[in-house]
């Protein structure tokens, strides 16, 4: 009984022990990336002519990955299926080796700043969860080379903490850091297995990221909706209507990269005929608006949307049309910050078409497009606790859930297991 107690308690702050290890490390990389895609935006904004090279990123991206090969490109992917066979092995009383690459973070890394620096329309935290599933897979192989042995370092552990921090320090928001790395393969189960090591890695990140100076968005002050009952139908009906937009962006998202590799056989052509488009269509708005306000993260749009400057009505058509031809261009980044730009902006545009309060709207249409477009309302919810600051949580979790309920199976994290919409909606 004395040894099993000693055996538990060694575990436990061997545990503790990793997930800071995890969180401090993803804290820091995620700080450079962060940082990194600042600078290259601020660089973009100063020479404006980097536009031009909009092709030649797609160009230089498509040609490392054809030297790498394609795994490199589907790694969250790969780490959503790892996630789901340890858990079924776990559950058998086997364990499955890694099949992720460690270099995965770094390649991702450079690729994400040819994106930003040339001006392509995407986000950049699906590149910072795969920088912190990288630095998980890292932690894995080390735990089975020089620590443990056995069961006690579970790979799946390791990538779910690795993506928790990873989250958490990219927005600052270290509970829906915590929720993102339980759900995120498996939004319908809360892995509360997991529960521990995700706190501490990701309360451990944001701490490193914040002490370290990292960079992120600030969401502009807004007077938050009142829960009355006829906003609460208002709010219904728009977080529906987010919904379907969330579905018919993922729709499109796919469909136009199937589009252009069909009519293109070459993979260059494939890459570099949507980035010329992106090029010419960047050069047409700056020639209506004097900006570029729909290249890189486009976080300006949503402030505007937010702080009652305004946008275009037709803005967040635009950003949703320039982050198609950037993703089929093979650019690197992530989805999550373009869906919060064009929820924001379409919320905008709804409330300034019926005479509604713009701000809240165009708050709740960004955490609404989130939730539907990653299937995580959940995660969703707590990030507009945490980084919108949105106090008011009747209005909020209806938007997240209509949402997520109106969208759809598909998200941009693909390979997800929804088995409660699977049975319910089908």
């Amino acid at each position: 009984m004395r040894n099993d107690a000693r055996e538990r308690a060694l575990r436990i702050a061997f545990n503790t022990f990793r997930s800071i290890a995890i969180g401090a490390a993803v804290g820091l990389c995620i700080t450079v990336f962060a940082n990194t895609v600042a600078l290259a935006n601020s660089l973009n904004l100063s020479y404006p002519f980097l536009i031009l090279a909009i092709p030649l990123g797609a160009y230089a991206t498509l040609k490392i990955y054809q030297k790498l090969g394609d795994a490199f490109r589907r790694t969250t992917v790969s780490a959503i299926d790892t996630i789901h066979d340890l858990e079924d092995d776990a559950d058998e009383g086997k364990l499955t080796p890694g099949r992720l690459s460690p270099w995965m973070g770094p390649v991702a890394y450079v690729a994400a700043a040819i994106s930003h620096l040339t001006g392509a329309s995407v986000g950049k935290e699906g590149v910072g969860v795969q920088i912190g599933l990288s630095i998980g897979e890292l932690f894995t192989r080390a735990d089975r080379r020089f620590l443990w042995s056995g069961s006690h370092g579970r790979e799946d552990y390791y990538l779910m903490t690795g993506s928790a921090s990873a989250f958490g320090a990219l927005f600052g928001s270290p509970i829906s850091g915590v929720l993102f790395g339980q759900m995120f393969a498996t939004p319908d189960i809360l892995r509360l297995d997991a529960l521990f090591p995700c706190i501490i890695s990701s309360y451990t990140a944001v701490a490193v990221a914040e002490a370290l100076g990292i960079h992120r968005m600030v969401i502009p002050p807004f007077t938050e909706l009142e829960a009355s009952f006829p906003n609460l139908l208002i709010i219904i009906a728009f977080a529906l209507i987010i919904g379907l937009m969330a579905r018919l962006f993922i729709f499109l998202l796919g469909r136009f990269g199937d589009y252009i590799r069909k009519m293109y056989s070459s993979p260059v052509m494939s890459a570099v005929v949507p980035a010329f488009l992106v090029t010419l269509l960047s050069i047409l708005i700056y020639g209506v608006s004097g900006s570029f306000d729909y290249n890189g993260l486009s976080l300006d749009l949503l402030y505007r949307a937010i702080d009652g400057r305004g946008v275009p009505l037709y803005a967040f058509m635009l950003k949703a049309l320039m982050v198609f031809l950037s993703i089929s261009a093979g650019f690197v980044g992530g989805e999550v910050v373009p869906l919060l730009v064009t929820g924001g902006t379409f919320g905008y545009a709804f409330a300034s078409t019926l005479g509604l309060e713009t701000a809240p709207f165009a708050v709740l249409g960004a955490i609404g497009m989130l939730s539907g477009g990653t299937n995580l309302p959940l995660v969703c919810f707590a990030l507009a606790l945490e980084l919108f600051g949105y106090s008011e949580p009747v209005l909020l979790f209806m938007t997240v859930a209509m949402s997520y309920l109106a969208s759809g199976e598909k998200g941009i994290y693909h390979h997800q297991r929804i088995a409660f919409r699977r049975r319910t909606f089908r």
